[in-house]
């Protein structure tokens, strides 16, 4: 089928990728056997597949692999930027508790007067502990607060969240929110202290860029975020890198038995939502459930 062939494209260019990307990196540690740390950027290490493959192939030769938030192609513009002001302006480093914060775009406070301008909303006061409620009923939510994420990735602050124990929730979201192709996976939030016992390797990615493999008897309980060959493109949460996700997840453990959230970028089509107004519009024409201003704890309804 037309369908067929595009799949045995894909899968093609992804497998040429692959040999490409491990002979590189096999002539470069060749030629520099001092460094067992690598830093990976530009457009190919998006490729999450790929990453996670290379913390494999390169097990016995590197303590670590490291892509940061923004490694698109333009995010190697950053690197040269921070090679002259730490190597040639000799500026010192700075150390993150964690990781670098990927939420480096605006806070927004007109949450409540862009509210008012609509007529087909209502809204009120709510608590995270009723919005885990809600996601624990199967419904869909859209979450709003801090700064928007610089990189390619939601991770918590413009995200879509919902329950990954439910086998239907995968096409519910890419049905119904995300209009997209059946086949197209969501991503696992993760507590970064559970990662072991849910993933084979006890990796820390906290910007989505490595798909890890499942353990065995752990990818049956999270259904709407394993990719059909027992993997995931995971998150993985520490209080220092977003006090409220990494709270909401322990609470939704506390609550579910499962220290994961499924987690997807929050926009339809279109750019990840920035602004509060964004987000209303994007809410209202999409079958998200609730929106949620976590900063404010305002829960939006649409009207009936």
């Amino acid at each position: 089928s037309g369908e067929q062939n595009r799949f045995d494209l894909a899968a093609g260019l992804q497998a040429a990728t692959e040999i490409y990307i491990k002979e590189i990196f096999t002539q470069l540690l060749d030629a520099y056997p001092q460094y067992d740390h690598l830093c990976i950027s530009g457009g190919v290490s998006l490729n999450s597949v790929v990453m996670g493959k290379m913390l494999g192939w390169f097990k016995d030769r590197l303590a670590d692999i490291y892509a940061p938030p923004t490694p698109h192609d333009g995010g190697l513009t950053l690197g040269a930027a921070q090679y002259v002001w730490h190597h040639i302006l000799d500026n010192p480093r700075i150390e993150w508790k964690d990781n670098f914060t990927p939420y480096l775009g605006f806070s927004y406070d007109d949450i409540k007067s862009t509210l008012e301008n609509y007529d087909n909303i209502s809204y009120d006061s709510s608590t995270d502990d009723e919005v885990l409620d809600l996601l624990d009923n199967q419904n869909i939510i859209a979450v709003f607060g801090g700064g928007s994420e610089s990189g390619r990735r939601a991770l918590g602050n413009r995200s879509i969240i919902a329950d990954p124990r439910s086998p239907d929730m995968k096409d519910l979201i890419n049905e119904k929110v995300k209009h997209r192709q059946w086949f197209r996976p969501f991503a696992p939030s993760i507590l970064r202290e559970e990662t072991k016992n849910w993933f084979v390797l006890d990796k820390e990615s906290p910007y989505m860029s490595f798909v890890l493999e499942f353990k065995e008897e752990a990818k049956d309980k999270v259904p709407a975020v394993v990719h059909h060959n027992g993997t995931a493109r995971l998150q993985t949460v520490t209080k220092d890198d977003n006090e409220w996700y990494y709270g909401f997840i322990k609470k939704w453990h506390d609550k579910s038995g499962v220290p994961i959230v499924l987690n997807t970028s929050f926009n339809d089509r279109e750019p990840i939502c920035e602004t509060a107004e964004h987000a209303i519009n994007c809410f209202l024409r999409t079958n998200i459930d609730y929106l949620y201003f976590y900063d404010e704890n305002i829960l939006v309804r649409k009207s009936k």
